[in-house]
């Protein structure tokens, strides 16, 4: 037999978790907390700024993922002053002139949502069976990743160029030096979380908790998930 504690009937507990249902501001503060942790796990870490963290990128991406890409462009500068409080907290390099500070945090992350132009499959648009459209969110949560992943990449190589000393001489060879550096450790994370987003139940697992965060628990589209 078990007890139920005092003031915390079976109930009340089944009413409180329905308030996750289609609750924005608590699944965004889950997904910057996430977000910020993962930030400050750093396996690699380059001697003039950048690193690959433990996937804290896919996370940027899920508040346009879950919520559209205006949403996510606007919590997108939140996301970017908080990276650049755990960079400077972690002591990796900052450029601290203002154009560089702007384009490599608060902006590059709202361009994350540039991923959320991805539309998804024409299966999932004509409404084809669940198991088409669940092909159509997979692909849209893969490649609009990625998308975010190049647009944070334009960025940083557009402030290397512009707020750096050149690391090479002449335009086109400092241009092609700084490309090859900050995209280098973006694509190894980029790798690393795509392969992740290859397993079919971290897929099932986005998708639930994307119907979760953006439907009401009534909503019948949620047998999609």
């Amino acid at each position: 037999m078990f007890c139920t504690p005092s003031g915390a009937s079976p109930t009340h507990r089944v009413r409180s978790l329905d308030r996750l249902w289609g609750n924005r501001p608590f699944w965004t503060a889950v997904l910057l907390v996430l977000f910020a942790l993962l930030s400050a796990a750093k396996p690699v870490v380059l001697h003039d700024g950048g690193a690959v963290t433990c996937f804290s990128l896919l996370f940027l991406w899920l508040a346009t993922y879950f919520f559209g890409s205006r949403y996510g462009a606007a919590v997108g500068i939140a996301f970017g002053l908080v990276r650049l409080w755990i960079t400077w907290a972690t002591g990796e390099y900052i450029n601290f002139v203002p154009g560089a500070l702007v384009l490599e945090y608060p902006l590059a992350c709202a361009m994350f949502a540039l991923g959320g132009l991805v539309s998804p499959s024409e299966g999932e648009k004509d409404a084809q069976p669940e198991s088409d459209a669940h092909v159509g969110h997979a692909r849209q949560l893969r490649l609009g990743y990625l998308v975010g992943v190049l647009a944070m990449g334009a960025c940083y190589v557009v402030s290397a160029v512009m707020f750096y000393p050149p690391d090479r001489e002449g335009f086109i060879a400092n241009l092609l030096f700084c490309i090859s550096y900050d995209m280098s450790y973006l694509l190894a994370e980029a790798a690393l979380t795509l392969a992740v987003l290859a397993v079919p139940q971290v897929v099932d697992a986005i998708l639930f908790v994307r119907g979760v965060a953006t439907q009401s628990r009534e909503d019948p589209t949620l047998s999609h998930f």
